[in-house]
């Protein structure tokens, strides 16, 4: 999920003259991640995985594009916003040696004062299947102008070790990476395992490049699928959403260091066993935003 899972599933940024809240989004800022960035007030279980055959997950994703409507599910009395609409497409490409993911994200807000605006938020990742290597690229528009444009690579120096991330863009600016850091769609494919092993909770040092000042930690409680109540009708493959293990899965992503009452912004997901979330739920505090899947295209496997 780098819905990148995060990322997160990048987030919106919302104007700066008469700001609602800061927010820097991959998911819108989904990714996380898109697929990318999920709890109020998390408590944390506190499950780590221990040596470094652990942080080796096999991977039953399936390469996939999928397309999800978009709408306000919730707005706080505080945050200002009376409407949002708009689509995600979250695409996963197996290669040979790793796994690319794209996400484009784009939205209309409307203001309680009247006042419209949109963003348009993409995301790419490359990462090596071995989970050591990762290059990614953000990009955030708001109203056709570029406000963010994020690019790099980073190195981890072997499972479980620390590492290393360098960006090109918005400056050249390189930084270490905590031991135990993972990258985005091997954190999809440990949750999962988790999921499978019917553990209830996990947490991970999270890095996708999607913001200049380090990894996130993200906390993820697994449980129960929620009910599939007024589910769009999903065209297109659709064998894909069959005979697969279901749950929910909920995201809290966290500054590194911060593990405060409240995430910097929460991710719910209806997920599958073979990455493909149904359903997805962005909660950035101040408002939500309900995404449904409503088409679906498998992509080929590499032949290697």
């Amino acid at each position: 999920m780098d819905i990148t899972l995060g990322s997160p599933a990048t987030r919106p940024s919302l104007p700066s003259p008469r700001q609602l809240t800061t927010h820097s989004f991959r998911r819108p800022r989904i990714q996380t991640a898109v697929v990318v960035a999920a709890v109020g007030a998390l408590v944390l279980l506190g499950l780590w995985i221990r040596g470094a055959d652990a942080q080796q997950p096999d991977f039953p994703l399936v390469p996939h594009r999928a397309t999800y409507d978009m709408k306000l599910s919730v707005a706080r009395a505080n945050s200002g916003i009376m409407e949002v609409t708009g689509r995600m497409v979250l695409e996963t490409v197996e290669a040979c040696e790793g796994w690319e993911v794209k996400q484009r994200i784009k939205l209309k807000f409307l203001r309680n004062d009247g006042d419209e605006f949109s963003t348009d938020s993409s995301f790419t990742s490359y990462e090596t299947k071995d989970g050591l290597a990762l290059r990614f690229s953000v990009r955030n528009i708001q109203d056709d102008e570029v406000e963010e444009e994020l690019r790099g690579t980073a190195d981890l120096d072997a499972p479980g070790a620390k590492g290393r991330a360098s960006f090109s863009l918005p400056e050249a600016r390189s930084f270490e990476l905590p031991a135990g850091t993972l990258f985005p769609t091997t954190h999809l494919a440990l949750v999962l395992r988790h999921a499978r092993d019917g553990d209830k909770s996990a947490s991970y040092l999270v890095f996708d490049g999607a913001r200049l000042d380090g990894a996130f930690q993200v906390n993820a409680v697994i449980g129960r699928p929620p009910r599939q109540t007024g589910a769009p009708v999903v065209r297109g493959d659709v064998a894909l959403l069959r005979n697969q293990p279901s749950w929910g899965v909920r995201f809290a992503f966290f500054a590194t260091g911060d593990q405060g009452a409240h995430p910097e912004y929460e991710l719910a997901l209806d997920l599958l066993g073979n990455g493909i979330a149904r359903s997805m739920l962005l909660d950035y505090g101040e408002f939500a935003v309900d995404s449904r899947l409503v088409q679906l295209q498998a992509l080929p496997r590499p032949r290697c």
